[in-house]
């Protein structure tokens, strides 16, 4: 084939769709392509009439857990009658611990209460709570996996330990705290990195979504 037949060669459009169809379904699947996939299956969710919030918030504490390698992941949702704050989903515990969890409720100013709840600020809508800080009220060291390991020293600055959780909170139409999500442990022993909290802080503002949908 000569230069001028060269540039002139054409493919067929099937082709071309077939290549983009084919990638998008078997290609290289890293973390990230894995993240998007698990998110859009959210939003896709979310598209369906009569989303149960409490079956969609499961969902979303499920994703979390299995994709970011996080030991435990609960959900916490104002109610809007009494707008106390409960558990509506909890994965990644005993179901004695997961029940437990479903029996406390909080008014925002106890939910808010930093002499009960010490943490700081990672983010507008996160905020990290650490052992050392003592963070949970007299009476919940049930809600952790092995609370006898409570008071461990954290030998370096990325370790993960027992009492050690992230809440990302995301607001209502009123601009007031709606619900959470709260993520405590991983498989690696290490808190979760900076890309991991954004993935989650965008499952939060899907989950708000579905909640106030609800409401």
């Amino acid at each position: 084939m000569d230069q001028s037949s060269a540039s002139e060669a054409t493919v067929n459009p099937k082709d071309v769709a077939m290549k983009v169809k084919l990638d998008y379904s078997r290609g290289v699947k890293d973390h990230t392509t894995k993240a998007l996939e698990a998110l859009c299956e959210l939003c896709w969710e979310l598209e369906q009439p009569n989303v149960d919030t409490e079956t969609f918030a499961r969902h979303t504490a499920e994703m979390i857990s299995k994709l970011f390698a996080i030991e435990s992941v609960a959900v916490g949702v104002r109610d809007p009658g009494d707008r106390r704050y409960r558990y509506i989903a909890v994965v990644g515990l005993d179901k004695e611990v997961a029940d437990g969890f479903k029996t406390l409720a909080y008014t925002r100013e106890e939910l808010l209460e930093p002499s009960t709840y010490p943490c700081y600020d990672v983010s507008s809508h996160t905020k990290l709570f650490l052992s050392e800080d003592h963070p949970y009220a007299e009476g919940e060291e049930f809600t952790y996996r092995r609370p006898g390991l409570i008071g461990m020293r954290r030998r370096t600055l990325t370790d993960s330990l027992e009492a050690d959780y992230l809440d990302f909170f995301f607001n209502g139409r009123d601009g007031d705290v709606l619900g959470f999500i709260e993520v405590s442990g991983t498989r690696l022993r290490k808190l979760p990195d900076a890309t991991t909290i954004r993935w989650i802080e965008l499952a939060a503002g899907i989950l708000s979504t579905a909640v106030q949908r609800s409401a």
